[in-house]
């Protein structure tokens, strides 16, 4: 019984879907329509992309004032240095160069 349940639901929801895509396929739509639309669509993958690039790049500049298993002190300052003027190009450097390495060698916690 579950079963049927689940599948009427789904198919119910798929049905409710049909009038949509059906007038999407129709030429109702003006071809500036469509390019706003498009221009929309990348707007928008563009921001979601560029919000992730920029918390990525906040967790690594976290990650470096946190972090204390140096080899140097001036290291430090030089990726402060990189990471503020490089921006997201500066974080991928560090997460690969630094924080992956030096993850990799500290001792595990038990």
């Amino acid at each position: 019984m579950n079963k049927i349940l689940k599948y009427s639901a789904v198919s119910g929801a798929v049905a409710s879907l049909l009038p949509v895509v059906a007038h999407a396929a129709t030429d109702s739509y003006s071809d500036e329509q469509a390019a706003w639309g498009a221009l929309f669509v990348i707007w928008a993958i563009t921001m979601i992309a560029g919000l992730a690039l920029f918390v990525f790049w906040v967790m690594m500049l976290i990650d470096l004032f946190k972090r204390t298993n140096w080899k140097q002190e001036s290291d430090k300052t030089l990726w402060i240095v990189l990471l503020l003027v490089l921006g997201w190009i500066g974080a991928a450097a560090y997460y690969f160069a630094v924080k992956r390495v030096l993850d990799a060698k500290k001792p595990a916690v038990k």
